[in-house]
């Protein structure tokens, strides 16, 4: 198979380019079909495997975080429909709908302590299927298709004339339908899943292919498309070991695909088929009509798929009850997967039935027989501002489809014809470094992808804030500008000139400097330059919009004495001095305390002190709450106390304070 290989000055030129602006990491892998970018993982959360292998994978691969959904069901491996439809098909579907993953998920990988089959009624009699429980990943496979309640062909299967012989995607009509391919990551412990997945990652095509035939032909069709396979892969000219005696194949080693009959072999030898080891990147699957009935150690009964899980295989098929004569065609998943297709394509391509019997185990994305492009990403620019090309360098023998970009994780557009670039709007996003992705296909069938990423530099006038801690690592001086933000103390609450806004979701606060008249619950958009006064960070606003007046009601975090200012976010960004934890400065929170000091008539604040440890430089214990014109409780009360939390310098030192905003913020707990 050919792979391009650039020459030294090709090679040398993009370095030279790369280097003037870019971290750049290149692709190793081939990966066929799609990418980390297009697998949804599913993870129960009342399965701790489950939520351990789904993290595992996501690192592994490099999934996104925002691919990763979360539900609750049931952990036992069958269960009825009724638990599918309400706590597996139904939180799924709804996952899927995010903007941000909804045109991309092409693969669903399911995760041990989700269930295996599910027991379906036939619609046509509403009993349940006599033959036994389907495979929730077929089930799944027609997740966008609730018309689909029974055995349907299978629009992209072996059946299908002309073959389709194109890579998979849930964005094309295959016989009409919108599908998933969706595998599962199992096996008897979770070390032996994470051993699949690492050599899943790290799979190869060198190997043997051993096809086992039956004698007494058990079945001449089934035995049959065994020999179209050994054909196949012999005229591709790759090694094949393939038996058609009275005999069953045991002792072989680095095994790249496998097929047999398993227990329904006349011959079969349970501890021959347990002695076979495969090499990374191998699939294996079986006549046996049972073979995925379960994935839990047990005894007795036909063979199972998962005990060649144990000897290395990494990518397997098989029942999770009596398909009948619905079978995997070998023929076709051989030949697929020597073609490039990923190993879910392969599997998916070689079932004829969908909303079966079939499931798949394993890693979509494992395609050690595809090729891939070279990419580089190629900008002469140190660093961006306004608006900015993002441009890549991407070649292969058989051609570029596209090439996808994608900044902070977020699709930004493709490039379809060199010179491959898109522009983007620098000053929609923060001052500093941000993270660009350019994803290059292959235009073959396979579709292949490699991908690369690299650090810019994005250098405005203003920094355009996602967030309010977006402003903390910037310099003083640097213009920002914040969006739709929830003003959580207003003017008239604090003397006149300053206010505080926050995110909606809680994470972080920030002071502004500007006497206009804005109030608790109002949403502002908030322009100016960033400062440090009095040891706090401020924007010093030029701007200030009321966008909406919500009388939206923050609800404070609780914390202890101790915690209220925190640490330091950056250098740029202090917190108090000697604070612990996370910087908290900004944020609407609430502590308690006893009152140890109210101080003199003309002193506009006093402390609490909750036993916490927290003492400041000018020798009072505990924390020092500001209150304003609000009338200060007497020394021994206790009182809980909401408020901004803030800080000032003392002397050499930041200590940190608690703004009363209003008389409910103080309360006796007696």
């Amino acid at each position: 198979m050919i792979r391009f290989v650039p020459s030294a000055a090709f090679i040398a030129r993009c370095h030279f380019l790369l280097s003037l602006l870019f971290i750049v990491f290149v692709c190793g892998d081939a990966l066929a079909g799609g990418g980390p970018r297009n697998v949804l993982v599913v993870q129960n959360n009342r399965s701790k495997t489950s939520m351990n292998i789904a993290r595992y994978y996501a690192d592994a691969r490099g999934i996104p975080q925002e691919n990763v959904c979360t539900i609750s069901c049931l952990t036992n491996e069958i269960v009825d429909y009724t638990e599918c439809e309400a706590n597996i098909k139904s939180p799924i579907r709804a996952f899927l709908q995010n903007p941000l993953i909804k045109d991309h998920i092409d693969y669903i990988v399911l995760t041990k302590g989700i269930p295996l089959g599910i027991k379906y009624k036939d619609p046509a009699t509403n009993d349940y299927f006599s033959s036994g429980p389907l495979a929730l990943t077929s089930v799944l496979t027609c997740i966008d298709e609730p018309s689909i309640n029974t055995l349907t062909i299978n629009p992209y299967g072996p059946e299908i004339y002309p073959a389709i012989d194109e890579a998979f995607t849930h964005q094309k009509a295959y016989g009409g339908l919108h599908l998933y391919i969706v595998t599962r990551l199992d096996g008897y412990t979770e070390q032996d899943i994470y051993s699949m997945i690492d050599r899943s990652v790290a799979a190869g095509k060198s190997g043997s292919f051993v096809i086992d035939r039956a004698v007494p032909v058990p079945n001449k069709t089934l035995n049959d498309r065994l020999k179209y396979a050994k054909n196949n892969l012999v005229a591709k000219g790759l090694p094949v070991i393939y038996d058609d005696t009275s005999m069953f194949l045991g002792g072989l080693s680095n095994i790249i695909s496998y097929f047999s009959w398993g227990s329904n072999d006349p011959c079969f030898n349970a501890a021959a088929y347990k002695s076979n080891t495969f090499a990374p990147g191998s699939i294996a699957d079986t006549y046996v009509s049972s073979s995925a009935r379960t994935f839990n150690p047990t005894t007795g009964g036909q063979s199972l798929i998962v005990d060649l899980i144990t000897q290395g295989a990494c990518g397997v098929g098989g029942y999770v009850s009596e398909p009948y004569s619905q079978s995997i065609w070998p023929q076709v998943l051989f030949d697929r997967y020597t073609k490039g297709y990923n190993m879910a394509e392969s599997f998916f391509a070689a079932n004829p039935r969908l909303f079966w019997k079939h499931t798949i185990v394993g890693d979509p994305l494992m395609a050690p027989f595809a090729t891939h492009p070279y990419v580089a990403i190629d900008s002469p620019d140190k660093s961006l501002t306004g608006l900015a090309i993002i441009s890549a360098i991407a070649i292969d023998p058989l051609g570029i489809t596209k090439v996808d970009f994608y900044v902070d994780g977020v699709f930004k557009g493709s490039a379809f014809q060199p010179p491959y670039a898109i522009s983007i709007d620098t000053t929609a996003y923060t001052v500093g470094p941000h993270n660009v992705e350019a994803i290059a296909v292959q235009g073959s069938p396979v579709a292949s992808q490699a991908s690369t990423q690299a650090t810019v530099s994005i250098q405005n006038p203003i920094s355009n804030l996602r967030t309010v801690a977006d402003a903390f690592p910037s310099a003083d001086s640097q213009g920002v500008k914040a969006t739709n933000k929830v003003v959580t103390a207003g003017t008239c609450q604090l003397g006149g000139n300053e206010f505080y806004i926050q995110d909606e979701n809680g994470y972080s606060g920030i002071r502004v400097i500007n006497d206009c008249p804005v109030d608790e619950g109002d949403l502002v958009t908030v322009i100016g330059d960033l400062e440090t006064d009095s040891g706090e960070r401020t924007i010093n606003a030029t701007s200030v919009t009321i966008t909406e007046r919500l009388l939206t009601r923050m609800n404070p975090i609780f914390m202890i004495n101790r915690a209220v200012g925190g640490g330091a976010f950056s250098a740029t960004t202090p917190g108090v001095t000697g604070g612990l934890g996370l910087r908290t400065l900004g944020l609407l929170v609430r502590t308690c305390g006893k009152v140890t000091y109210t101080g003199t008539a003309d002193e506009d604040y006093f402390y609490i002190n909750d036993g916490s440890g927290l003492h400041d430089s000018t020798g009072h214990l505990g924390l020092r709450v500001v209150c304003r014109s609000i009338p200060k409780p007497p020394v021994n009360a206790h009182v809980s106390v909401t408020g901004i939390s803030s800080c000032l310098i003392v002397g050499d030192t930041v200590i940190p304070v608690i703004k009363i905003r209003k008389s409910e913020d103080l309360n006796s707990l007696y």
